[in-house]
């Protein structure tokens, strides 16, 4: 099982976060979840709220041509593929959490549609230390 978080960073910090993605990914992993937290206020300057229902809709959008099986259930968009596994998704105020059991194909599938909806989603992954951005930066030298 993988866990990710999904931020949404906000555009005018994106340069400053690129090739900082490991301090930023320490300062996630350390998150109190306390909601005055430090850490959590830092996370609410560098980050763009998600609009729950935009988002939910443009995620169910996204994945219901690529999966066969897909609902909600409760407060997690819960979809499943025969062969590729499960993933349950639910929104956060500042990122989605995504649960995936099953093929790292389902990662892939998950993250290409993402990226189509924003190119500010930058994931995590405390339990396997991992992060990168769904849709990459592209920066320009002079």
């Amino acid at each position: 099982m993988r866990i990710y978080s999904i931020f949404n960073i906000r555009k005018e910090y994106q340069s400053f976060i690129f090739g900082r993605e490991r301090m930023l990914f320490e300062m996630v992993a350390n998150n109190e979840r306390e909601p005055e937290s430090s850490v959590s206020k830092q996370l609410s300057f560098i980050c763009e709220p998600l609009e729950a229902n935009s988002v939910r809709g443009e995620i169910y959008t996204q994945l219901e041509n690529k999966f066969p099986s897909i609902r909600w259930v409760e407060d997690y968009l819960q979809i499943e593929h025969q062969i590729k596994g499960e993933i349950k998704i639910k929104l956060f105020k500042y990122y989605i959490e995504a649960v995936c059991e099953g093929s790292r194909m389902l990662d892939l599938d998950l993250f290409q549609s993402l990226g189509q909806i924003n190119d500010s989603f930058l994931a995590f992954n405390k339990e396997e230390a991992e992060c990168g951005w769904l849709k990459p930066i592209k920066h320009l030298t002079y």
